[in-house]
Parts: C-alpha cells; structure tokens; sequence
C-alpha cells in the first residue's frame, strides 16, 4: 500500500473513532465523579486523555496488518508499549495521587524520607521504561543512557506544560509537525497511531470543558521522547536532551506559567482559541 493512502487511513480512522467516542468517557468519569477543579477553579472531568488510547490500538491493529518487516513490528509493539504503560502511571497520579509535593526535586527528596508519592513512582517507572526501550534500540552504552533520559524528560515535559487549557497539546502538535515532516521510513508513520486522536479531542481541552490529566500528558510526552530516539541522528538527540534538561532546571527554580504571561508573543499563542 501506498504510504499516503496509509497515512490518511490512520489519520481518519483515529479523528473520527475518537470524536465518536469522547462524549461517551467524558459521561463515564462524571458519572464515577472523576472530575477535578482547574485552573478557574470550576469541576471538570479529569483523566480525558482516556480517550487517545481506543484508536491507538485501533491504528495499531491497521498499521501491524500492513507492516511486513519484523524489526517495524518491534518499533511499533515498543511505541504502544510505552504509550500504555505511562498512560497507566497517569491514571495513577490523576485519581489517587497527593499535590501537596510537586517538582520531581520535591518527589525524590519525598522519596529519599521514606515517603512514596505517586509522582514519584511515575518517574521511576517512566525510567524504567525508558531503560527497557532504549535497550532494545541503542548501540552502545552511551546511548541507552542518552535515550533513557530523552523518554524520561520528554515524559515530564509535557506534565510541565500541561497547566492551562490547550498549552500542552499546542506545543505537543508543534513539535509533532516538525517530527512528521522530518522523520522518514516506518517511525514516520507511528506518528498517526496518537496524533489524530489528540486532534479530535484538542477542542475539549482548549475551552476547558475536560483535562486529560497526566493521563494524557504523559501519553503525549513518551510518545515524543520515542519517536526521537527511534529516527533522529545523535546530534538531533543530544540537542534536544539539552534543552529538555534546562527547561526541567528552568521550571524547578521559575514558574512556568509566570514566564510566559510576562512574554507577549508566549501569551498571545498560550491563550490563543481559549
């Protein structure tokens, strides 16, 4: 098959299955009063990114039938894998978890005490993820090491972002653009198994009638970290695990939220669509 005809197979297929379905998970956790105040302060369900994992399997399922080479399918059991074990750690963190500790500086030092937070198990596993993924693509030392933090940052990068309504997809679909028309060979196409759902749903959390929580933040970061490690040069991977580390130190010491408000450029594009 060719590969447009394939790409607009997975594109529709996720829009349309996860439109379809949206109504019917934003009822269910009203329903089981999974709901959260947000930043108005106003009850909205929670955990919504829920609703991206249906048409991952979904696309899944289309884009394994169509794959012929054994080391593809690997890439691509290993992109879902890491999808749903870190969609698994968000619903954790979204239901049960305690925000009196935030930062994964105030997790570690809650863990170093003796005290678990599930913030703090969502970066270990996420680590462990990583470790297992990177295993299994890398070459050498170095780059396990290098891979493993690129999922692991690129995780929590998004869980950063995603504090006002449509900020965290608006940079997730940014940097998801660039990937798409940069990336080439089958990674290129794992980008249609989450990107079209998150598209279906961006409306939702733009005007704020859900959060997918970290249920979807961290989704939506792994998804990222992965596809750079399974398609960028060394160079493209070093660049960006740089940056990923000085914005985690950035955000450690400084309000994310604060430096953007004072940027007009930044709140201009933050607040655009709200």
């Amino acid at each position: 098959m060719e590969n447009y005809i394939l790409y607009t197979i997975l594109l529709l297929t996720g829009l349309l299955g996860t439109y379809a379905i949206i109504p019917l998970f934003k009822n269910l956790l009203i329903e089981s009063n999974i709901l959260r105040p947000n930043y108005k302060k106003d009850m909205i369900p929670v955990s919504m990114g829920i609703v991206f994992l249906p048409m991952i399997i979904i696309n899944g399922i289309i884009l394994a039938f169509f794959t012929v080479e054994h080391e593809n399918l690997l890439y691509l059991f290993m992109f879902i894998f890491g999808m749903i074990s870190m969609f698994f750690a968000g619903v954790l963190d979204d239901i049960i978890g305690n925000r009196d500790v935030s930062g994964l500086k105030g997790h570690f030092k809650s863990l170093l005490k003796g005290s678990l937070t599930t913030g703090g198990f969502k970066a270990l596993f996420g680590g462990f993820v990583g470790v297992i993924i990177s295993v299994a693509i890398s070459k050498n030392l170095g780059d396990i090491i290098v891979n493993t933090l690129i999922i692991a940052l690129s995780t929590n990068l998004m869980n950063l972002l995603d504090l006002r309504p449509g900020r965290a997809i608006k940079v997730y679909i940014s940097i998801s653009t660039v990937l798409f028309l940069t990336l080439t060979g089958y990674v290129k196409s794992l980008i249609l198994l989450i990107v079209p759902n998150v598209l279906a749903y961006f409306n939702y959390d733009l005007k704020a009638r859900a959060m997918m929580g970290d249920t979807g933040s961290n989704v939506l970061g792994i998804s990222v970290g992965m596809l750079i490690v399974m398609g960028c040069s060394i160079k493209i991977r070093i660049g960006w695990l740089v940056f990923l580390v000085l914005i985690h130190i950035l955000t450690e010491k400084y309000s994310l939220t604060q430096i953007i408000e004072k940027n007009k450029f930044l709140n201009f594009i933050d607040k655009l669509g709200r």
